[in-house]
């Protein structure tokens, strides 16, 4: 075997690290990605839910286009203009104020697909209603909302993270092979520095 050989079979200890990263990379991806949806409360309306808020914590309203509750599915291809929705304090009955979403954050997973519509800050913990319907005078498709906090830093901390493990595994394995290179070009080196002298 030629050392240029034995140099490129020593390159193959870098595979490992390359394997690893994108193992993690894909767990990362895939697993992170399809639970994100987990934490979300989803509620069919016009309809109404109890929900328990934690204080501190600014909460997003999803309007999903496509969604499965309680095994029945749910498809949004009809206006849903005039859906109002509201929040108020079970403990005390205050109304809380609720506003346009101020981030565009969009998802499609496991079936379910939504986009963010509303958003509203928690002030005290406790226990809140929320509901949403078309008003006294008006009508409208039944559709699926969504509830909860921290889906779009979520999204993005399970991207980082998996694009962290393949650029990690790519990495070290570059780092391992200019190892192996340079190290075989010093052996090189030294084999001819040898040849000169003997002459």
């Amino acid at each position: 075997m030629t050392r240029s050989q034995t140099s490129i079979l020593h390159c193959l200890w870098g595979l490992p690290f390359l394997l690893i990263g994108g193992g993690f990379f894909f767990h990362a991806l895939f697993h992170g990605l399809g639970h994100i949806t987990d934490s979300l409360t989803q509620v069919v309306v016009p309809g109404r839910a109890e929900l328990n808020l934690r204080r501190g914590f600014t909460y997003t309203v999803f309007l999903e286009e496509e969604s499965v509750v309680n095994g029945k599915v749910y498809s949004t291809t009809q206006s849903v203009a005039g859906l109002e929705c509201r929040v108020r304090s079970l403990q005390d009955g205050a109304a809380v104020a609720i506003r346009k979403a101020s981030m565009s954050t969009t998802y499609t997973l496991g079936g379910r697909s939504g986009h963010s519509v509303l958003e509203f800050p928690i002030q005290e913990d406790g226990k809140y209603l929320f509901a949403c319907d078309y008003g006294e005078n008006s009508k409208g498709p039944e559709v699926v909302v969504a509830v909860g906090t921290g889906i779009g830093a979520a999204i993005a901390r399970t991207v980082v993270e998996a694009l962290g493990a393949l650029f990690g595994g790519v990495g070290a394995c570059l780092i391992v092979v200019l190892a192996v290179l340079i190290n075989s070009e010093r052996g090189k080196r030294r084999i001819r520095q040898l040849g000169q002298a003997q002459v």
